[in-house]
Parts: C-alpha cells; structure tokens; sequence
C-alpha cells in the first residue's frame, strides 16, 4: 500500500507507508486477498469482495471494491452498510467464496485448453477436462441458487423494513394524543399544589412532568424523522436563503448566546428544501448548544467544489466529541449528555445524516474534545451549480 487518498474513518492514519496489505487484513481473509487480488490483475476490476481488517486488535469486515489503473490498484472500501447489505454480509462470503471457485476452475480449465493446442488428447486427459468442465457446470448453477437466495431474502427484508416505517408511524401518532394529555394534567397538577406538597412531592411531580416532555419531544422528533422520506429530492434549492430561513428560526437560540454564524456564499442545487433545512437546522443549534457556558459560540459554514461534488465544512467551538463516539452520534436516540446538561432527543444528527444520504451524500465528523468539531457533508453535483 502506497498512497491513502481518502481515510474518513481514520483507521489507518497512523500507518507509516508505504506498508504491505497483507499487514492490515485479518489473518482469517489472507487467502480471499489473493483471489480478489488475482482477479482484479486479470480482469481490471473486482467489486464487492467482504475483507476483514485488523485495527487496534479488533477485526472490521469492508466491502471492497479494485479496479486495476495502469500498473497499479486502487482499493476502495467501506464499512457504512445498508440494512439490507448487513443482513446479507454472510451470504455475500459465501457467494464470493463460490465466485472464487468457479474462477479458479475457469483457469484450470484454460490451462488444460492451451495444453490441448499442444500436444495430443490422452484418454485419461479428456476425463480430466470433462471432470472439471461438469466442475465448472456445478459450482456455476450452485452460484445461480445463492444469487435466488440473496433476491428472496432482499424481498422478504423490503417488506419487512416497509412493516417497521408503517409500525413506527402508527405509535407514534396514536402515542401523541395521551402523552399530550398527560402533560396537559401535570400542568394542572403543577399549577393546583404548587407551594402545597412537600419537598419530595414536589421534585417527583417536576420529573414526571419533565418526562413527559421528553417523551413528547422523543415523538415528534421520530414523526418528523419518518416523514423526511416523503420529501422530494429534485427540487432547486438556493441554500442561501434555506439559512437565511433557518437562522430565522434560531434567532432567540442565537440572540440567548450571542452566538456568531459566519457562512460564505453557497451554491444552488438540486435536493430537498425540508432537508437541507433540517440538515442546517440541527447542526447549527447544535454548535450553539453544546458550548461551554460563559464561552460566544461561534459557527462557521464553508463549501468546496470539485469536479464531482460540493463538500460543505460546519465548524464549531464546542465542547467536542471523544473519538469513540464519532460514529454513534449518527444514531437514533443516541445521547452523549445527559438530559440535564443539554436538553434534547438524540435524533437530530440521525436526520441530519438520513437528509443528506437521501440527497447522494455522505457525513463526516472531525473533533477535538475541548475544542471544537467540524462537521462534513458531501452533496453530488448537477447542473445548476453555480453560486450568487
């Protein structure tokens, strides 16, 4: 390995290079290494082939991609997986151990034909070629009812993915009346016996009525990440005016802190206005939240354009994620604070990213825990491209 174009999971920064390949692949896929290798030299280009890696002890199973560039490879793998992608990783192993299979049987065979051109065809030699064509034949239609198998199963996990949204958009309507009211009689009850119950009466009534709040949040929030699907994804979008509109709507947030958001001009596009919208929604307030008090917060936005896409930069100078936690931030409901110390769902990020893939694109964050994070999102690029 010479050269690392682009690490955004940061796994192997710390490598000196140049470094063997083998020295980063787990032991367990040394030998599926060689055949993705072999066949990539051999026909230009190998894709989807599962490669564990080590890192730090552990073992990371990539999906690899090699395309062959003159006299070298170029490699490019990724462990950001479709549901449906996961649930198939042990049928794609054993789909591509049968795919190397049938190649090296294919050259056998080929050895054997170039032989034949050479020399006379001996009795034992035909039976020879016969038994590895039939070979060949097997391992051929033994492919054939994996690849039935891996279309049974994609069917079967679409439907069940379509049961889940339509499950989850059904609590989450039919929970929001009786949480509402429940909130609605804590606030009676708050405002009835207020200065009346004792001192452990009073802090029971606070955090009852405190998570019903969040649970109502918790509702609206899985509501809305559900319906983002349903925005369209072709609309032209100026993003100059999507922040000025969401600036709009953070200004108390802003004016409370005193917050500075400092944005260079962006581009018109094609995408989702709800979406880029939420995108820039909840990575400003969350550059403004998660500030030390005492500290201004300061916002910038930046945007790249490359021949292929717009990579845009949202800058802060918070309190920072730990590295551990860069990839979890990006889940639902995942919190790294607790309720007390910042308010909030644990879903904003989990839109933010389901946003900007629905758009082509992908997130990334860099941080320095105490000092800041930034966070990076790449949007393809179309044909109004240009910037006011």
């Amino acid at each position: 390995m010479e050269q690392i174009f682009l690490d955004s999971a940061s796994l192997l920064e710390k490598i000196k290079l140049p470094v063997g390949l083998h020295s980063v692949v787990s032991p367990l896929s040394i030998a599926q290494l060689g055949s993705f290798w072999i066949s990539i030299l051999e026909k230009s280009m190998e894709e989807n082939v599962v490669l564990a890696l080590r890192y730090n002890e552990a073992q990371i199973n990539f999906i690899f991609s090699g395309y062959l560039l003159k006299d070298k490879v170029l490699l490019c793998g990724n462990t950001e997986l479709t549901s449906t992608e996961k649930a198939l990783e042990e049928i794609m192993l054993i789909n591509n151990e049968q795919a190397n299979q049938i190649r090296l049987t294919e050259k056998k065979v080929g050895t054997m034909l170039d032989a034949v051109r050479n020399m006379e065809m001996s009795e034992t030699f035909l039976n020879d070629f016969s038994s590895l064509n039939n070979e060949l034949i097997n391992n051929k239609r033994e492919l054939m009812r994996k690849n039935q198998k891996i279309e049974l199963l994609n069917e079967e996990l679409k439907v069940a993915n379509d049961n889940l949204k339509m499950f989850t958009r059904s609590v989450t309507h039919d929970l929001r009346e009786p949480v509402r009211m429940v909130k609605s009689f804590l606030s009676l009850l708050n405002k009835k016996y207020v200065g009346k119950l004792d001192e452990k009466g009073q802090i029971y009534l606070n955090m009852a009525s405190d998570g019903a709040n969040r649970l109502s949040q918790m509702l609206e929030g899985l509501l809305e990440f559900h319906q983002s699907e349903k925005s369209s994804i072709t609309e032209t979008v100026d993003l100059n005016e999507v922040l000025k509109e969401v600036e709009q709507m953070l200004q108390k947030q802003i004016e409370l802190k005193n917050a500075k958001v400092n944005c260079e001009k962006l581009p018109i596009l094609k995408g989702s206005i709800a979406g880029f919208r939420q995108v820039f929604q909840n990575l400003i307030s969350n550059a403004i939240k998660f500030v030390p008090d005492g500290k201004v917060p300061v916002v910038s936005i930046q945007v790249e354009e490359s021949a292929s896409n717009f990579t845009f930069k949202v800058s802060d100078n918070g309190i920072g994620i730990q590295e551990n936690h860069k990839q979890e931030v990006f889940n639902l409901f995942k919190r790294l604070n607790t309720a007390q110390q910042y308010e909030g769902t644990g879903m904003g990020l989990a839109m933010v990213r389901k946003s900007i893939e629905r758009m082509g694109g992908e997130i990334w964050i860099e941080s320095t825990p105490g000092e800041g994070s930034t966070f990076y999102f790449t949007i393809p690029k179309n044909e109004l491209k240009q910037k006011q």
